[in-house]
């Protein structure tokens, strides 16, 4: 019975680890006619900043329960973006950027000939709908 409870007890602490404090998400997309940017960030406390290009500040979108904050990350983590290694822009572009200061940062760019995964595109897209419901 002690070993269950120790272990529970394990699990619990490890399982509502933060993310780290210097890690971020950015996914954009841009180009086009206009060549404006659009960039969301997202923090480790679960707020989602954008950033246009036309405009040198950050608006706040929303902020993002904890629950789905760390979910995100998990799986920008398990994209494995550091070796994807693709940048093929195109005419309308879009990115997805994982990055902890200055221990690593990963970029995927496409738009051009060459595509990421699907499960990249579906990160993007996952992204993009906890944007949209502000």
């Amino acid at each position: 019975m002690k070993t269950k409870l120790f272990f529970a007890t394990i699990l619990l602490i490890f399982g509502c680890k933060s993310v780290p404090k210097g890690q971020q998400i950015i996914v954009g997309s841009g180009g086009g006619i206009t060549g404006i940017w659009n960039e969301y960030i997202l923090q480790p406390d679960g707020q989602i900043s954008v950033k246009n290009s036309k405009v040198d500040t950050l608006q706040k979108v929303v902020k993002l329960s904890k629950s789905d904050t760390k979910m995100i990350f998990k799986k920008a983590a398990e994209l494995k973006l550091d070796s994807l290694k693709l940048d093929s822009p195109g005419n309308m572009s879009y990115f997805v950027k994982f990055s902890d200061k200055d221990k690593f940062d990963y970029k995927v760019l496409w738009g051009g000939e060459k595509t990421p995964p699907d499960s990249v595109k579906k990160f993007y897209k996952d992204f993009m709908g906890f944007v949209s419901h502000e």
